[in-house]
């Protein structure tokens, strides 16, 4: 379709500021990233002219290649904001191959990235230009608030994946700029927050159980969802395994989805994107169940005897026999749930049953493994139950270690005040 006028999706704003709006050129922009753009307000007819036509064209090509299937196409000005927009849309991005929630995770950052300093030029940045950065994203969302270091160290991480990525495009002559940032960038590191301290202990989980049974009696919450909430938060205590293990996830890209069901997982179709999971009834004939898990990314497979495991079982019976089938955790319409769903029903009972807000459901493998610790179990077998390939990385999920250098001083103390014996 021709574009009409010289200056196709010029739209004026507030004071009268220029703009270039991507529906006032087509209809369907078929989720074109740039929907609107500032244009200079002090730029005559002919600059707006020629930016509203290029921009204008940009958006022609994106449709274009959506149509097609192919890579849409992104011009690199020199600017941040292109560097990020290029990263996005390049065929040969990694950003293309990741899986679905980590793509989510990058998106943010790229989005505050392109929000606070998209417009300025890689070839004027320097390392401290980033440092400022990292400064201002760290910043609290409001006075008095906790600083956003996990935000602020995503935020600085992307900005050196975009540039190691521009920097081995052709021709190396247009992203020189990219290179030698990138290369500066390698000299600097951006501090990362600190690892989780809090665990979901035994009281906490048999709270959460009770609580869910007697918010249902009351027909506070379904019955139904009081069930599956109860069977997922106490197979993750149980079982030590992650939240993605038990209720799967929504895949909507084809390429992800064949590898899931490669890896053997099992489909459910959904109004929302194909369910893909490994924790369904009929993986777990006997109350057997052998499955790959995300931690292990799903080479090595784990075998679980369900019945050995007093907090599910019960749970797992109660499930009518003309329910069990396809994802053992249920949401509404006896489809399975959804992650955003488990989060939020997670948190409106544990507040019921007194569970901090700073305890998240995740903290059930750091409260099953710091459990077995307590009991006595091995290092190593703790480490073979969270499926972890490296020892170390178990360490970090044992809690109480005040407790534990608490009563190695005392057994220290104790070696002192002991008798010496005659040589």
């Amino acid at each position: 379709m021709p574009l009409r006028g010289k200056t196709p999706g010029l739209k004026r704003g507030r004071h009268d500021l220029p703009y270039w709006v991507a529906s006032q050129v087509r209809r369907d922009v078929m989720n074109f990233p740039d929907k609107c753009i500032p244009l200079p307000a002090d730029a005559d007819v002919e600059t707006l002219a020629r930016l509203c036509q290029e921009y204008s064209a940009r958006l022609d090509d994106w449709i274009s290649s959506q149509s097609t299937g192919d890579a849409p196409m992104v011009r690199y000005d020199g600017t941040v904001y292109s560097a990020c927009q290029l990263y996005q849309s390049h065929h040969l991005s990694p950003f293309r191959a990741v899986k679905a929630n980590t793509r989510r995770t990058y998106t943010d950052s790229l989005g505050l990235i392109e929000r606070t300093v998209g417009k300025r030029l890689v070839r004027n940045l320097t390392i401290f230009d980033v440092q400022h950065w990292y400064t201002q994203w760290r910043k609290p969302a409001e006075p008095g608030g906790r600083d956003r270091v996990d935000r602020a160290h995503n935020a600085a991480s992307m900005v050196r994946t975009v540039m190691n990525f521009c920097a081995k495009l052709k021709p190396r002559s247009r992203f020189a700029d990219c290179r030698a940032f990138a290369e500066d960038l390698r000299k600097v590191k951006f501090e990362k927050g600190s690892a989780r301290e809090h665990e979901m202990t035994y009281a906490h989980v048999t709270a959460f159980l009770r609580t869910a049974n007697q918010l249902a009696a009351k027909c506070v919450i379904p019955a139904q969802r009081a069930l599956y909430m109860s069977i997922g938060v106490a197979a993750q205590f149980e079982l030590l395994l992650r939240q993605k293990d038990i209720i799967g996830e929504r895949i909507r890209n084809e390429a992800d989805l064949g590898k899931a069901v490669r890896r053997g997982a099992a489909v459910v179709p959904c109004p929302d994107g194909n369910w893909v999971g490994y924790f369904g009834w009929e993986n777990i004939p006997g109350w057997r169940w052998r499955t790959k898990t995300s931690k292990s990314k799903y080479r090595a497979a784990a075998e679980f005897d369900l019945q050995r495991y007093p907090l599910l079982m019960p749970m797992l019976e109660r499930v009518p026999f003309e329910e069990r089938f396809g994802a053992v955790v249920k949401g509404e319409g006896g489809l399975p749930i959804q992650e955003r769903s488990y989060r939020k029903w997670y948190r409106q009972i544990a507040r019921v049953a007194g569970i901090p807000d700073e305890i998240w459901n995740m903290d059930t493998r750091a409260g099953g493994a710091t459990e077995a610790d307590d009991a006595g179990a091995p290092i190593e077998l703790i480490s073979e139950g969270l499926t972890h390939t490296n020892i170390a990385t178990t360490t970090r999920y044992i809690r109480r270690r005040k407790a534990k250098m608490d009563a190695l001083a005392e057994m220290r103390t104790r070696s002192r005040e002991a008798p010496e014996k005659p040589s």
